[in-house]
């Protein structure tokens, strides 16, 4: 399920960047463009001041050490074809507590319906500003999620909007 792999990659950031310690392998990007192996999507990373890094079930994860920030792709098989975008989009926050939605909008990504949402949160006793697209295509959801510490999310926000302007499906 793609809320429990987000709220574990978001954990593991609360937690001063555990991350690190678990392993991580640097990803392979070829001139400056993330391909992952066996999914139906390009995209462009941004600058040198985010280094990929493998935490776990997700595509990719980028983290921004200046301003300890995370963006993170995440595509999961979709089990049911009776499930909407707004419950995709619900169950991406799940576990995430004392909540404040300050921006939820339908918008297209690459031509495809996604939802937009952006929010506050805690986990693990640590407060996040998180912002997230949630698209369906075809039998798959994809998550694109970018968070920090409130005071530091407006300073990678422009990055993690050019990620998404740049997010193209392959076989369109």
């Amino acid at each position: 399920m793609h809320h429990f792999q987000i709220k574990h990659v978001i954990r593991c950031w609360g937690l001063s960047f555990f991350i690190i310690m678990l392993g991580c392998a640097p990803l392979q990007v070829k001139e400056g463009i993330f391909s992952p192996p066996h999914k139906k999507y390009t995209v462009t990373l941004p600058g040198k001041d985010w280094e990929p890094i493998k935490t776990g079930k997700e595509d990719i994860a980028l983290r921004h050490k200046q301003y300890h920030a995370m963006i993170t792709f995440i595509s999961s098989d979709i089990e049911s074809k009776k499930v909407s975008l707004e419950m995709l989009n619900s169950q991406l926050f799940i576990g995430m507590k004392n909540k404040k939605i300050l921006l939820n909008e339908p918008v297209l990504v690459d031509n495809q319906k996604a939802m937009h949402t952006i929010l506050t949160c805690e986990i693990d006793n640590h407060t996040f500003k998180v912002e997230s697209y949630v698209i369906m295509f075809e039998n798959k959801v994809y998550d694109l999620v970018s968070w920090a510490a409130p005071d530091l999310f407006d300073y990678v926000r422009k990055d993690f909007k050019n990620i998404i302007k740049s997010f193209k499906f392959s076989n369109l």
